[in-house]
């Protein structure tokens, strides 16, 4: 059982995470670039506003996963010192860096579709480069927690 529920844990770690750093490399790589090529600022607007709102209960359910499986994860690793121990090994210094980069990742989210997105439009075209600089921070920022997941786990 233990070896499944690890596994299964892994795998459902790895899924939000798809899911999360996903969205902002998808469309800060692909779709944005050729949407503002085809429609009108209100239009895209409108779009990623929709887009967003169909991805909400995704995101949501990311991160409930996160911390179910996160917590569990972090748990069982031999690398794990205890609570509040966070430089006793390298795994632990990985790992706290590593969430405060996912803390930066969702604030960041969060700012960019409640703050920026809604500004988004003809007569306001510096929104449009503040969301398209939002996406690229998300997408290293998603790099940067992938690269330091896979440290923490060779350590």
């Amino acid at each position: 059982m233990s070896v499944f529920l690890v596994a299964l844990s892994t795998w459902l770690h790895t899924l939000a995470t798809i899911v999360m750093i996903g969205y902002y490399v998808f469309t800060g790589l692909i779709y944005l670039p050729i949407f503002e090529r085809q429609m009108q600022a209100n239009a895209l607007r409108e779009l990623l506003e929709e887009v967003s709102g169909r991805l909400r209960p995704y995101f949501g359910s990311s991160l409930l996963i996160f911390i179910v499986t996160g917590t569990y994860l972090m748990i069982i690793n031999e690398g794990y010192l205890g609570l509040g121990n966070f430089f006793g090994n390298a795994w632990s210094v990985l790992i706290i860096v590593k969430h405060v980069i996912v803390l930066v990742f969702i604030a960041l989210a969060v700012y960019s579709e409640r703050a920026i997105m809604g500004k988004i439009s003809e007569a306001q075209p510096q929104a449009l480069k503040q969301f398209r600089l939002s996406l690229g921070v998300n997408t290293a920022l998603g790099i940067m927690i992938l690269l330091l997941t896979t440290a923490a786990q060779s350590v």
